[in-house]
């Protein structure tokens, strides 16, 4: 089996269990087991912080991880430790008290290191293993495939939770989510190295100094950190939303639906359109029609929040693929571990922010605010990310023509 099939089998298999492990279902599970949403954010933030940890070490060590396949395909592992905790917990009701609330802490702060050490793997590995002038379409098809998948199993999810028992059914799923990372593991393992000079060249030529001394290193330091506070609002909208009674236990699992169907549509649209529109312009267009549509979701009742957040999250989601992407249009390979390493640490420290003031701009401007807030700091990273792809994109044609 080539790379690029496993490779779209190891994406879609992480993202199934991560999408029964965390975001909307991780939300409701924790407030239906007892939580606050208040600790529901601090564990946001908590795992936030825990992922910046690891990824500052992996600022100076990332590029020189020799064996990028085999601690990739171990760092797959981490969420499976939080999800026999979650399991734990769906299954024995009467253990979530407050003991359970500090195990859910202590867990959730071990695995989300390994997380940040995948995080920023992920990005490396394909340079190990496939073309990368593929690297764009494959992103966005095999994105799209997991998206795919992960939504014909959330429609699944959301008939059982309709016709029996609550934590029953997320139980089940949480069983589902441990089996897909031990063959996420075994299926990244197995993908072959290639490139073997190309990567003993970059290795040879690796200065983890030369991303500082890269000036757009600095530059893009501000729209990473501005769109980690504007993810970190959109990733709890679930708890905001039932929060204000827009949705409740059985309706706020068609946010996963939604948010699965936003991922193959935008992700499949990127991979066809990214070199016919250029992935810069396709960042921007998206970036506007998001900021545009998110902070409608809350004013118009549970229908017009379903509708502006399926659009909003389908510009979502075509930006999340886009970003990846662009990275490597505007950052020389060989800085590309440090520099991911830095982007994710701004990028993920801005989330644990994000998820810690949220209570304190609620009171201030309410949650429509909240979310016009997240949608500014979304705008002034997408427009900055194009002003920066675009000049790095007009001084290559000059050297060209020099």
């Amino acid at each position: 089996m080539s790379n690029i099939k496993k490779y779209c089998i190891y994406t879609t298999l992480y993202n199934l269990g991560f999408t029964f492990c965390t975001g909307a279902i991780m939300q409701t599970f924790l407030i239906q087991a007892g939580f606050s949403a208040e600790q529901v954010y601090v564990l946001n933030s908590l795992m936030q912080i825990m992922q910046v940890a690891m990824m500052l070490v992996l600022t100076f060590l990332s590029d020189k991880i020799k064996r990028v396949k085999l601690v990739t395909s171990i760092s797959c592992l981490s969420l499976s430790l939080l999800t026999c905790v979650f399991l734990i917990g769906a299954i024995n009701v009467e253990l979530i008290k407050n003991v359970y609330v500090v195990t859910v802490f202590i867990v959730a702060s071990i695995s989300y290191v390994g997380v940040g050490l995948y995080n920023i793997l992920a990005y490396c590995l394909p340079y190990y293993t496939i073309d990368m002038k593929d690297y764009g379409k494959m992103t966005g098809i095999s994105t799209a495939i997991a998206g795919g998948v992960s939504f014909l199993v959330s429609l699944v999810y959301s008939i059982l939770l309709s016709k029996f028992s609550y934590m029953k059914v997320t139980a089940s799923f949480f069983l589902l989510s441990i089996v897909c990372f031990i063959i996420t593991s075994i299926v990244c393992g197995s993908m072959v190295v290639k490139n073997t000079e190309t990567i003993k060249e970059n290795k040879e030529k690796n200065d983890f100094l030369e991303v500082f001394k890269n000036k757009n290193t600095y530059v893009l330091l501000i729209p990473n950190f501005t769109r980690g506070l504007a993810i970190g609002i959109f990733n709890v909208i679930t708890t905001i939303a039932l929060s204000v009674s827009i949705l409740d236990e059985t309706t706020s699992s068609y946010v996963n639906l939604i948010l699965q169907i936003a991922t193959f549509a935008g992700n499949l649209f990127f991979a066809f359109a990214y070199k016919k529109f250029s992935t810069k312009n396709l960042l921007l267009i998206s970036t506007i029609g998001a900021c545009i549509l998110f902070p409608f979701s809350l004013e118009l009742g549970a229908i017009g929040f379903f509708c502006c957040f399926t659009v909003a999250s389908f510009f979502k989601f075509v930006t999340d693929t886009a970003f990846p992407v662009i990275v490597t249009e505007i950052i020389p390979k060989e800085q590309i571990g440090s520099y991911t390493s830095i982007r994710m640490l701004i990028f993920t420290g801005a989330q644990a922010v994000a998820t810690l003031i949220i209570t304190p701009l609620n009171e201030a401007i309410g949650y429509t605010g909240v979310l016009i807030f997240a949608s500014a700091m979304l705008l002034i990273c997408g427009v900055m990310y194009y002003a920066v792809a675009k000049s790095v994109k007009q001084n290559q044609l000059k050297g060209a023509k020099n």
